[in-house]
């Protein structure tokens, strides 16, 4: 689909940064960084994009790799347009649906680590409200069982709904 002009080996380059980076367990990798950086909204925003992009940078490359191989790529090269206007043209607004269908996915697996995070104390600053914080000041009063199963409660029901939501996409 695309000719090769760039001089890197950049589908190389971004798998094998993906492949590095997935093999270091991700809680782990995000505890040994959140160590060094400060504990802000910005920095548990760039924590969890930095361990994260793997996963969407796998999906997008699959997506690519079965789209550039439609019979429609080929039309527009035989029609005469270049790599970069069938990227963008034909191949990402396609490969965007799965895409699009994948992301309620991964942001309930993004709202459930920060909430192992701020759990453990490392997720949000002291003053921005968490779900994984709620849950952790209720270890302080056991008898106060309220304290647990409404957090819970919502946190279940919002990644349960994120869920639901990919499962509606893909059977529609």
């Amino acid at each position: 689909m695309l000719q090769r002009s760039w001089p890197l080996p950049t589908d190389r380059l971004v798998l094998g940064a993906a492949s590095l980076l997935a093999s270091v367990p991700r809680l782990v990798l995000i505890l040994a960084l959140a160590a060094v950086l400060d504990s802000s909204l910005t920095g548990l925003f760039l924590l969890l994009t930095f361990t994260y992009w793997p996963e969407p940078a796998h999906l997008v490359r699959a997506e690519l790799l079965r789209v550039r191989a439609l019979p429609y790529i080929e039309s527009a090269r035989a029609i005469g347009l270049s790599g970069g206007q069938i990227l963008w043209r034909h191949a990402l607004p396609n490969a965007w649906r799965t895409v699009r269908t994948a992301f309620p996915l991964s942001l309930s697996a993004l709202i459930g680590l920060e909430t192992t995070l701020s759990f453990l104390g490392v997720g949000l600053p002291s003053e921005m409200p968490s779900w994984g914080r709620t849950l952790a000041a209720a270890r302080l009063d056991p008898t106060a069982w309220w304290l647990v199963i409404f957090p819970a409660f919502v946190l279940a029901g919002t990644t349960l709904a994120l869920r639901q939501l990919t499962t509606n996409r893909i059977s529609a």
